[in-house]
């Protein structure tokens, strides 16, 4: 089978992103594959910046360009199907312009969708103020682009995503069959090692984006809190965050105004050879939500998976009291957080764990189901139905 898998720009290195390996398993169980993603735009001046964003994101620039590049590219190469991953709404376009050109069906990978965010903007950069108007262009921008997503998916073959809460609700907007096909995580760079450590490590590893939306608040005010009754010292417990510098100086304010600044040691992003080290010498993975007031929904971000294939204890501070609270619950990975004293307990548990063995270990059920490999199968299967 030669399938064309189209996709947004690549992460950056040092995130395996889900599209990626699907891509490197389907050449693994012999398909014929080609993966093309789009590109990240740079731009001179502001100006430029602001002109590119109004033309792509009225116009579909960026999306009719890459689609018009394939079907030049590949005019004289016969696909079988077209797999289009997705964040959002790029390349949704480019999958049915070449769908409708060259007469295959394709299959819509939506990775987030931008209902999941709920109270919260989904807007990674605000828009400027003005006086106001700002909030109906949002609406408008957001009102649009969702028509625009529904009338795409209206006419693929298949729709997939992560979570059962996005498929639940993707079937109210579509009448094409949507499946649950979830993140998972890499088994050949993720697995369950023991590397003892002198020191009990808490990590955090990935982006925060934003201290609205990913909130470390009550992680510190349990540090803080454990060292004033005396239970750890940061001679024995580093809290290791490995994110965006410019968040920095918050974090490290937070945790001073909780007494948890002694702990805090920042780094940088870690590459993707170094991770699963980092992991096996941590004694508990940290996963940062919002509480449930923000009503978001279906979000099962990469951190949850990657605790799954190291077998390593899950915190999830706080609780979102949605999908990723019931993962946790029911994979056994940890403990979905909802106060401070949930989260001390917890870490006096694993903090004994490493005492008496020098490392941490949790044991999964299901682990199995979680792997790519497994999620390349389901995704096969999806593609096969089809043809």
């Amino acid at each position: 089978m030669r399938i064309l898998i189209i996709s947004d720009p690549i992460a950056p290195p040092g995130y395996a992103p889900r599209v990626t390996a699907t891509y490197r398993y389907l050449v693994a169980e012999g398909h014929d594959c080609v993966l093309e993603s789009g590109t990240i735009a740079t731009y001179s001046s502001k100006r430029q910046q602001i002109c590119h964003f109004l033309s792509d994101k009225l116009f579909r620039l960026s999306d009719r360009q890459f689609g018009k590049r394939l079907y030049r590219q590949y005019s004289s190469v016969k696909f079988d199907v077209i797999l289009c991953s997705s964040y959002y709404y790029f390349p949704l376009w480019t999958a049915r312009f070449l769908s409708k050109k060259w007469h295959i069906p394709y299959i819509v990978d939506l990775r987030d969708i931008v209902e999941q965010w709920g109270n919260a903007s989904y807007f990674t950069t605000p828009l400027p103020h003005l006086l106001g108007i700002e909030k109906w262009i949002a609406k408008l921008y957001e009102t649009h682009n969702i028509r625009f997503r529904n009338r795409v998916l209206q006419h693929a073959k298949a729709v997939v995503s992560i979570s059962p809460w996005h498929c639940e609700w993707l079937r109210t907007q579509t009448d094409t069959p949507v499946h649950l096909i979830y993140n998972g995580y890499d088994a050949e760079e993720l697995y369950f090692q023991i590397q003892p450590s002198d020191t009990f490590h808490i990590s955090y590893i990935g982006r925060i984006i934003d201290l609205q939306l990913r909130q470390p608040q009550l992680l510190l005010q349990a540090i803080g809190e454990l060292h004033k009754a005396g239970t750890i010292s940061p001679e024995q417990v580093q809290v290791d965050f490995y994110a965006e510098p410019h968040l920095q100086d918050s974090v490290r304010q937070m945790a001073l105004n909780y007494g948890a600044a002694e702990y805090l040691h920042w780094h940088e992003y870690v590459k993707r050879d170094q991770l699963n080290g980092i992991m096996a010498q941590s004694g508990i993975l940290v996963a940062l939500a919002c509480p449930p007031q923000y009503k978001q929904h279906g979000i099962l971000g990469t951190k949850v998976f990657e605790a799954i294939g190291t077998e390593k204890p899950m915190l999830l501070v706080p609780s979102d009291e949605d999908s990723l609270a019931r993962l946790i619950t029911e994979t056994g990975i940890g403990i979905a957080a909802r106060n401070v004293d949930e989260i001390k307990d917890f870490i006096i548990s694993r903090y004994h764990d490493w005492q008496q063995n020098g490392y941490t270990h949790q044991a999964i059920a299901n682990k199995e189901l979680f792997n790519r490999q497994y999620e390349t199968r389901q995704m096969q299967s999806v593609i096969e139905s089809l043809l």
